[in-house]
């Protein structure tokens, strides 16, 4: 399998954290138009999750979704927006992977929303109820990467270890994306 290191990020839990985030991001104006929007348009990407470590329990029975964030900012935080988060197992009312889903090796993918697969065509729907210069800020977003969010985090509930390498791919047969999207640091493995 050949992966485009470029479109490759790690990211890990946090004990009693809701959210956490990577360390860097994928610059979404690297190689491309320099339209960050038309990221993916005209072709379905993915994010491919392969879990590096695998996750334990702290306490409780906490669940973990996968997502894809982007930013106007390198560094993706609790402003940043969610583009899609992963399913996985309904335990109440809360939705997400067990920790007994995911062990080490084991990989999923999300699809890469189009940018005109989030804007809604209804103007009293997110994000069409901002302004203007928001909606400006969020066609500019030009970083994206993972993310993973344990929905029933609390004191009482969380995961003690667990992370993923994230990456940006063509298709779920494990083809890496495009090198002439971003600059090649392939790898045959």
């Amino acid at each position: 399998m050949i992966y485009d290191y470029a479109t490759q990020l790690s990211v890990a839990v946090s004990s009693g954290t809701a959210t956490t985030f990577p360390t860097g991001s994928f610059d979404l104006l690297d190689g491309n138009d320099g339209v960050p929007p038309l990221f993916g348009t005209g072709e379905r990407l993915y994010m491919q999750f392969e879990v590096t470590t695998a996750f334990t329990i702290d306490s409780g029975a906490p669940l973990a979704q996968f997502g894809v964030a982007v930013d106007d900012a390198a560094t993706l935080a609790g402003s940043s927006h969610v583009l899609a988060l992963t399913a996985g197992t309904i335990t109440g009312n809360v939705i997400g992977y067990e920790a007994s889903e995911l062990t080490a090796g084991k990989t999923f993918h999300l699809p890469i929303p189009a940018w005109e697969d989030v804007m809604e065509a209804t103007a009293g729907d997110w994000p069409n109820t901002t302004s203007a210069a928001t909606l400006t800020a969020f066609h500019a977003m030009r970083y994206m990467g993972p993310i993973i969010h344990v929905p029933n985090s609390s004191e009482s509930i969380g995961f003690a270890t667990g992370a993923v390498e994230a990456r940006i791919i063509k298709d779920i047969a494990g083809k890496a994306n495009a090198i002439n999207v971003y600059p090649g640091r392939s790898e045959i493995l």
